[in-house]
């Protein structure tokens, strides 16, 4: 193994293409990125020259009075400019606009209205009232459209009501005994200044994660797609040594190119920050330290073993370099979200997101160079991606050098457009990522459309969302199965199951809500329900409005009946053919909990948690049952007492239904804990589904 990691290395790093992407691009790429943003910031925070704004007049008496009232607007607001003495302004702060004052000399034709309407002035002002009179009054002109216009006159009236404040305060005073205004402030600015609001250590994580990437990618394809196509895999799989100390070589190569390209960019930009002057903007105000290089590098070790093994598990089951590179082009660009997902303020690292494949390397280096270090974290985050990495190496080493992959016909991506002549019972794993690829963005896409409906009412944007649900879980998976003759009774697991199945999907139905409502209790803050409660408050609002038909019908029949059809059904049916029992119901139920994280146009990570067990059990009791139609029972019926829950809750107990962490009462889980025990144990006498296709051949 030692000698095949040797000879891997070596094939590796004598490619040119290689060698272009580890070295030529950072040496060539962060120096231009260095210099733009230094660019940028001289730009950005150079001293800029005060605004002028073009203020007529119709007499030179009329300047002279409101210069006067404007001079003691200015005075009573601090912003008064002393001869000799610079105007003080706080960090980030821009000068204050000057006013040009224009005016006609004696024997010029002037027209002050005509003026600002063809825009030779911003903003012209005529007096009203004289100022011999008790009050002055003053008549602003602004041409429609005008932002300098605008800007102008929001300028010199804010100086106007500094001195109508004034005179209000000083009459009140002037009372026997002084009268105060009823309401009063002040404002403590905390954190730092506005400046530093914005920092260019967020993306460091991006470009860090995102060249790592990059050097992964090609060694990865060429030395198990690209060895297949040139035909040279069948003697490795034929020397005395085993499938998975070949992969583990091969594994061990692509990390070793990950890593050299990611110390490679790191160094480069080391060197690039500390040339260009931007290493305490890049680094934080310590600067970078011997100890920190280390910690980011160790995050990027661990960032490189985990995709490193991502990446071959996808290219194992890949025929050809082409197809390969059409497979992995999905999966750079989901890397690529993470790392979009730090630049969000206010982001912190928490339990969940320390959980979260790429999403916890990113926000854990984000903090690194913030000066933050959470130890516990931390060892989630380390603990969590050596897990997931073990696990990707481990389903690449099934998938690797197996016979469908070494001797299957490679084909090109347009043969699986072409409709076969014969029919399948199963679908066909290319054709489950496909529908799995196009559903996610699409379910992104659109998904968030029917909450912008806001002229709409809130019945039609339900219909709008579930004619969505409808078009991209069951009539686009059943388009493929179209296109590929696949049998629908089949290929999406529409059998008849035996009575007793549905009995259990009954009372599984009528018991899992319980524990879904404590599962939250226990996992989201009081904060965090607080915020829940506020953000869809007005969406309940509007929803307890509604017959309690159309809501069971779009929120609780067709969400469940269509997801289980794609997720149970379709999917569920590609994973079997190459997964056992278990991997194919994990899967499902990690993708089926990662699809309900995105509701609305927020993140809600609280409820991956109780829909991935949900998924769970759905999996587990299509297995069993060979069916999916218990499972859309088990679906329907708890999604509809869940949707009946608040309603409930106000009958019962006013608080509860207010979002208090209020857990139920004792007996009622009680019940629910025999009930779903006598449909648990319904399901085990069942027939269960073999194992995988060879299985199932043979049980026919």
């Amino acid at each position: 193994m030692g000698r095949l990691t040797l000879k891997e290395l070596r094939e590796t790093l004598r490619d040119r293409r290689t060698i272009l992407t580890l070295v030529l691009m950072p040496v060539l790429v962060y120096p231009l990125l260095g210099i733009t943003f230094q660019k940028f910031f001289i730009t950005q925070f150079a001293v800029q020259e005060p605004t002028e704004y073009h203020v007529g007049f119709e007499s030179m008496e009329q300047a002279v009075e409101f210069r006067n009232a404007f001079s003691q607007g200015n005075q009573l607001l601090g912003r008064e400019i002393r001869p000799g003495q610079p105007l003080p302004l706080k960090p980030g702060e821009p000068p204050d606009p000057s006013l040009n004052f224009i005016y006609p000399q004696p024997g010029d034709e002037f027209h002050l209205a005509d003026a600002v309407a063809e825009g030779r002035l911003d903003l012209g002002v005529r007096i009203v009232a004289p100022s011999s009179s008790a009050r002055q009054q003053f008549e602003f002109l602004v041409r429609s459209g005008s932002v300098l216009g605008r800007d102008a006159r929001q300028f010199v009236t804010s100086r106007l009501q500094a001195v109508n404040d004034a005179f209000v305060d000083d009459y009140l005073q002037s009372q026997t005994p002084p009268v105060r205004q009823p309401f009063e402030w002040q404002q403590t600015s905390l954190g730092d200044s506005v400046a530093s609001d914005f920092s260019l250590a967020t993306l460091v994580p991006l470009v860090l994660i995102l060249m790592t990437v990059t050097g992964a990618v090609y060694p990865a394809i060429d030395l198990t797609a690209g060895e297949r196509e040139r035909g040279t895999l069948e003697a490795l799989i034929a020397a005395p040594i085993s499938r998975r100390h070949v992969l583990f070589a091969k594994y061990i190569a692509v990390v070793a190119v990950a890593l050299l390209t990611a110390m490679m960019n790191l160094s480069a930009m080391i060197a690039t920050a500390y040339g260009t002057g931007l290493e305490q903007t890049l680094f934080g105000s310590a600067g970078l330290s011997l100890t920190l290089i280390v910690q980011i590098f160790g995050l990027l070790a661990v960032f490189a073993a985990f995709f490193s093994a991502v990446i071959l598990a996808i290219t194992s089951i890949a025929r050809s370099f082409k197809e390969a590179q059409a497979y992995l082009i999905p999966v750079m660009l989901l890397s690529l979200a993470p790392g979009v997902l730090a630049l969000m303020p206010g982001l912190e690292l928490t339990a969940w997101l320390a959980l979260t494949p790429l999403v916890n390397i990113v926000v854990l280096t984000r903090d690194l160079l913030d000066g933050h270090f959470p130890l516990g974290l931390a060892s989630l985050v380390l603990g969590s991606s050596v897990i997931y990495a073990a696990l990707a190496l481990s389903l690449a080493a099934r998938i690797f050098g197996t016979d469908s992959v070494l001797y299957g016909s490679s084909g090109t991506l347009s043969d699986l457009w072409q409709r076969p002549d014969h029919g399948r019972s199963t679908p066909t794993v290319i054709h489950g990522m496909i529908a799995l690829g196009v559903l996610f963005p699409l379910f992104i896409l659109l998904g968030g459309v029917p909450a912008r409906l806001t002229d709409w009412s809130l019945t039609q944007r339900l219909l709008a969302s579930s004619g969505i649900t409808v078009l991209l879980f069951t009539a686009w998976p059943l388009a493929l199965a179209w296109q590929t003759r696949l049998d629908i009774r089949e290929g999406f697991g529409l059998t008849v199951a035996q009575p007793r199945a549905y009995l259990a999907a009954l009372l599984l139905g009528v018991s899992l809500w319980p524990f879904a409502y404590e599962l939250e209790i226990w996992t989201i803050s009081p904060e965090r329900l607080q915020a829940l409660y506020e953000l869809f408050r007005g969406f309940e609002v509007e929803l307890r409005k509604i017959p309690i038909a159309w809501k069971l019908i779009a929120l609780a029949f067709v969400p469940a009946v269509c997801e289980e059809l794609f997720f149970r059904g379709y999917l569920f049916r590609v994973l079997r053919t190459t997964q056992g029992r278990w991997p194919t119901i994990l899967i499902t139920a990690t993708l089926f909990g990662l699809f309900h994280v995105l509701v609305r146009d927020a993140l809600l990570f609280e409820r991956f948690l109780p829909t991935a067990l949900m998924g769970l059990v759905l999996g587990w009791v299509a297995d069993r049952t060979s069916s999916t139609t218990p499972g859309m029972l088990l679906h329907v019926l708890h999604n509809s007492l869940v949707l009946l829950l608040p309603d409930w809750l106000d009958q019962q107990d006013p608080l509860m239904s207010n979002h208090a962490q209020s857990h139920l009462p004792s007996w009622m889980i009680a019940v629910a804990t025999i009930i779903a025990g006598l449909g648990w144990s319904a399901i085990p006498s069942l027939m269960p589904q073999p194992e995988n296709s060879r299985e199932r051949l043979e049980a026919e």
